[in-house]
């Protein structure tokens, strides 16, 4: 594993990836300091993923779909999430299929921003083209379709707001 780790865009100090984990196309993953990445972790580069400072990656999590993501410092991503940066539509009648001939496909990619200091629950699924606000929280199981506001808490398929967070007192 650490030859794979040599060949990561960018590794800050103190970061662990445990062995188990598997990120596929390193040379365009960039992972900050004190971050940890659990064992079964799937990352899938795509077009990018930059993860901040002591962001936490829990067991089962995956990263898919080939386009964007951005964490920002101080997020917590909890057991068996579903980071979807792209994703196959039917378009205007084609198949949905990533082994048929790409003129036949619709595919959607896009960036999906964790802020600082957000939260995902357990089984999240997170689709393309989401940015969820500073300090949010997303409760687990919740479907987030759209962007978030920050400080929100969140919850359902697709997820509403049903409270707020106080903000975090920097020190």
């Amino acid at each position: 594993m650490l030859t794979d780790l040599c060949r990561l865009k960018a590794l800050g100090k103190d970061v662990k990836v445990f062995p188990l984990a598997k990120i596929v196309n390193p040379e365009v993953v960039e992972i900050g300091d004190g971050t940890q990445i659990d064992d079964f972790i799937f990352i899938y580069g795509g077009q990018g993923v930059k993860i901040g400072r002591l962001n936490h990656f829990a067991s089962f999590t995956s990263v898919i779909g080939g386009g964007e993501l951005v964490t920002e410092d101080y997020v917590g991503i909890a057991t068996g999430c579903r980071l979807i940066t792209g994703t196959h539509h039917y378009g205007e009648g084609q198949r949905i299929s990533p082994l048929i001939p790409p003129e036949e496909q619709c595919v959607i990619r896009g960036k999906i921003v964790l802020e600082k200091d957000v939260f995902l629950g357990a089984n999240v699924i997170v689709h393309p083209n989401v940015t969820i606000g500073e300090g949010a929280i997303v409760g687990s199981g919740g479907i987030v379709l759209k962007d978030i506001e920050p400080w929100t808490i969140n919850v359902g398929a697709p997820v509403r707001v049903v409270g707020t967070r106080p903000r975090v007192r920097e020190r």
